[in-house]
This record gives structure tokens, C-alpha cells and sequence, in this order.
């Protein structure tokens, strides 16, 4: 053969690894690149490079180890003083007033426990204030009706004397006003002691009962306790307030 010829129609020696078929013992089959490390001379042996070492080699070299791509949390999260505002800082919302119409039954349900109050304290006070001047009226003029016919003068009946003994008209009247008084007075009592926002002790039916006292002496009829005093004696008119004070301080107690 022509040397010139067979230099210049040689093919190209195949540079770099080349594949060649290859069967595991699990049977799984894949290619190993046969060729020469480190260049192309003949006196370097070929090596067998398995696939799994030629590309583990990239992904080494490209993959971010896991300490350069995680943050510490400290680098990210803000401290927590650096985002939460004080409460006083914090803006409140406006407390909305509730509608008319809920203030409505709820006053409506406090003025309806006041006169059941006032009431009942009223009745206690009507039952021991009677007894009181029914008592001194029987120690004084022998009749317990007397007291009740003076009672009756309060209100324009009986004239400026009236007798001892009991009397259809002038009796049942002057038990009506001072039944009827006294309930009005348990209601302004209780009321009173609401406002006041206390409860009633000793010092509460003290004032009740020298209320009453200015109220028989100054402003009804003059008449009035002259037979208070004349059916009841001075003694047995000061009983009456007394009574009258302390059935304030003990009956409305709660």
C-alpha cells in the first residue's frame, strides 16, 4: 500500500471514552465510556469510567452545598420587639354606644325593681309604724283606734278633734294616709339609697326617720301633731319615728 495513500485516507483516531455495553449482576444493563485518561497517547492504559462517576462529578461541581443556601433564621426573621407595637401603641377601636331601644328595658327593668323594693320596704315600714301608734295610743287613751283618727286630721278629715273610738269614715281614712304614705316613702327611699349607691345601715334609717319627723312637723297641717301628741302622748309620738327608723335601716337590706 502507497504510505502517501495511507496517510492521507487514515481515519481520524477516536478521541475520548467510548460506550460499551455492560450487564450488572441484578440485571440491569447499561453503557461504560471505555477510553484513555489524561490525552490520547498510546502509552496510557484505558480506564472504565461507569456513568455514575462521570456525571456525579458535574453535579458536585454545580450543586450549593446546603450550608451556603440556608440562611440562619436570625438572618430572615425580624426580632420580635422589631414588629410588635406596644398595647398602648395598639389603635382601639371605638366602643359603639348601644341602640336606644336596648337602654329602653334596662332602665325601664331598674326602675321596676326600685318600686318593687320601695314597696316592700314601704309595707314594712307601714306595719311597724302602726303597730308603733296603735300601741301608744291604747297606753295613752285607752283606744288604738285613736291614733289612726289622728292620722286621718293629715289629710283634712276628722276636723281638729276627733275621738278615741273607731269611726266608719274617719278610721279607715286615716289608715289609707298612712299606709299609703309610707309605701310612697319606701319607693323614694329605695330610690334614694340608688342613687346614693349604698346600702341602708343605722345612719340611712336615722335620716328616714327624722325626714318624717320635718315632714309631720313642717309641712302638714299643724293639727296634725297636736293629735299625734294629744292621742299618743309625747312619748308615743317620738315611737313613731323611732319605728319609722328602724324599719328604714333593717327592711331594705340587701
Amino acid at each position: 500500500m502507497n504510505p502517501e495513500h495511507a496517510a492521507g485516507t487514515s481515519e481520524p483516531e477516536h478521541q475520548g471514552p467510548r460506550p460499551v455495553p455492560y450487564t450488572y449482576h441484578d440485571g440491569r444493563e447499561d453503557y461504560l465510556h471505555v477510553g484513555r485518561q489524561g490525552g490520547t497517547g498510546t502509552d496510557q492504559s484505558e480506564a472504565l469510567i461507569p456513568p455514575s462517576q462521570g456525571t456525579s462529578s458535574r453535579v458536585e461541581a454545580t450543586a450549593v452545598p446546603p450550608e451556603a443556601a440556608a440562611l440562619p433564621p436570625e438572618a430572615t426573621a425580624l426580632p420580635p420587639e422589631a414588629t410588635a407595637l406596644p398595647p398602648e401603641a395598639m389603635p382601639q377601636a371605638p366602643r359603639a354606644a348601644p341602640p336606644a331601644a336596648e337602654q329602653r328595658p334596662r332602665q325601664a327593668t331598674s326602675a321596676r325593681e326600685i318600686v318593687t323594693r320601695g314597696l316592700r320596704t314601704g309595707a314594712v315600714m307601714t306595719a311597724a309604724t302602726m303597730c308603733t301608734m296603735m300601741a301608744a295610743s291604747t297606753l295613752k287613751r285607752g283606744s288604738p283606734w285613736a291614733s289612726m283618727n289622728a292620722m286621718a286630721t293629715a289629710v283634712g278629715v276628722g276636723g281638729r278633734r276627733v275621738s278615741d273610738r273607731f269611726d266608719p269614715v274617719v278610721t279607715p281614712v286615716g289608715i289609707a294616709a298612712l299606709a299609703g304614705g309610707l309605701l310612697v316613702w319606701g319607693i323614694g327611699y329605695e330610690k334614694a339609697l340608688d342613687a346614693a349607691g349604698r346600702r341602708s345601715d343605722a345612719l340611712t334609717g336615722a335620716l328616714s326617720a327624722f325626714s318624717g319627723f320635718l315632714l309631720d312637723e313642717l309641712v302638714l297641717p299643724d293639727r296634725l301633731m297636736t293629735n299625734f301628741r294629744g292621742k299618743m302622748g309625747v312619748l308615743g309620738t317620738f315611737s313613731k319615728y323611732v319605728a319609722l327608723g328602724v324599719a328604714s335601716a333593717t327592711a331594705a337590706r340587701r
